[in-house]
């Protein structure tokens, strides 16, 4: 008797347990690891490490953007027709101090060219002046024009120094540069302002190349114009880029580090 409800007992058990058995085999008692196997999960660290990656990223596009924002420079020449003597030599043009077209003005381009790549966008007055004594008088409504319907972060009147080799060329090694040479106005309201520039861009300059500015002289009094139309912007400064002697090597060469002292100016004012 106790053997038959001791049979009875097993087949009870047996018929309560098979389904379970049976939904065990077709299903994994932990289906999670299967889907770890199949699928690699990215850890806390992982995940934290890629965070900082993609935000160091975009910090590092937000500072190069600012950074690297276009400023815009204005440039013109009050004394278009001065020219160097060793370039119209090579022309095979009559050596003189002046020239219709083989002036300054044929660096037009190589500015353009140099402050692009240095993030600078800039516009050239073209309008000839009229080529008399009163050529400041005489360009003044152009330049007058331009500012009045931009704004510009620098402007720039160029000129060419009257001065010789001695004095406008720099040596260093095996090249050598067209020195620059600052001249503000004194006599005017915003002469402190261009002053400052034309000083911090000296600086700018000779930290690149030693002693290629001359420096900023300030010019006011009986026999001197004293204004030379920077009081229409606080930003205007007139250069003498090179002198006389100064070849188109040279004055190229300087043009480039010109556009690099820009640069390194806005730079400084966007970190300060």
């Amino acid at each position: 008797m106790a053997k038959s409800l001791k049979n009875v007992v097993s087949i009870l058990l047996l018929l309560f347990l098979a389904p379970i058995i049976i939904a065990t085999v077709q299903t994994p008692l932990f289906p999670q690891e299967k889907q770890q196997t199949e699928t690699k999960e990215v850890t806390p660290k992982e995940e934290s490490n890629a965070v900082v990656v993609y935000a160091a990223q975009l910090e590092t596009k937000t500072a190069v953007a600012e950074i690297l924002e276009p400023k815009k420079a204005f440039v013109y020449f009050t004394h278009s027709h001065e020219a160097y003597k060793p370039i119209l030599a090579a022309k095979g043009e009559k050596v003189a101090t002046y020239h219709p077209e083989n002036n300054i003005t044929s660096f037009q381009d190589q500015i353009t060219a140099q402050f692009a790549f240095h993030q600078l966008e800039t516009v050239i007055l073209g309008q000839e002046t009229t080529g008399d004594a009163r050529q400041y008088n005489s360009i003044r409504p152009f330049v007058e024009d331009a500012l009045a319907h931009n704004e510009y972060d620098i402007v720039l009147d160029l000129h060419r120094d009257a001065v010789n080799a001695n004095i406008a060329t720099l040596k260093v090694g095996e090249e050598s540069y067209a020195k620059l040479y600052f001249v503000v106005g004194g006599a005017h309201p915003n002469h402190k302002w261009n002053e400052q520039l034309a000083q911090n861009l000296s600086d700018q300059l000779n930290k690149l190349v030693p002693g290629i500015s001359r420096g900023v002289v300030i010019k006011s009094g009986k026999g001197v114009d004293g204004v030379y139309n920077q009081d229409l912007s606080k930003n205007a400064i007139l250069i003498e880029l090179g002198g006389i002697d100064s070849t188109e090597v040279e004055v190229n060469r300087t043009i480039a580090i010109l556009a690099k002292a820009v640069s390194n100016l806005f730079h400084q004012q966007i970190t300060s």
